[in-house]
């Protein structure tokens, strides 16, 4: 495995154990930021770095990433409000917001901080 994919898999492992951690009981310090939109931040956030291992030539792009994730993310939400519980029961008009918080985060270490400081990593879409 080459340094960025372990890198990656370094990302998502911890974020997928923090959903099995903290589920929806959560009653650690700011349970209702946690409960109600940590997890929308961090699974776009670690969708986005997954997406990074796939081999498709499309998905290099940054751009398409992020846009084919806020539209995956966007109609689970839009399911929710129509009544369907895809992947949770709630709707929340600020969970787009989150998603898009998370999307951003990742694409601003994804394209200018990790190519930086790491010398393995490189630009999206290269």
């Amino acid at each position: 495995m080459n340094r960025k994919k372990a890198f990656i898999v370094s990302i998502v492992i911890p974020i997928a154990l923090l959903h099995f951690f903290t589920g929806s009981n959560y009653r650690g310090p700011y349970p209702e930021f946690v409960n109600g939109y940590l997890l929308d931040i961090l699974v776009p956030f670690s969708f986005y770095f997954l997406m990074c291992l796939v081999g498709f030539s499309l998905l290099r792009s940054w751009i398409v990433r992020s846009i084919l994730l806020f539209g995956v993310a966007a109609s689970v939400e839009i399911a929710q409000f129509f009544g369907i519980p895809l992947l949770g029961r709630t709707f929340d008009p600020v969970d787009f917001i989150m998603y898009g918080i998370g999307i951003i985060l990742a694409v601003i270490l994804d394209t200018i901080v990790f190519p930086y400081i790491f010398k393995f990593w490189r630009f999206a879409g290269e």
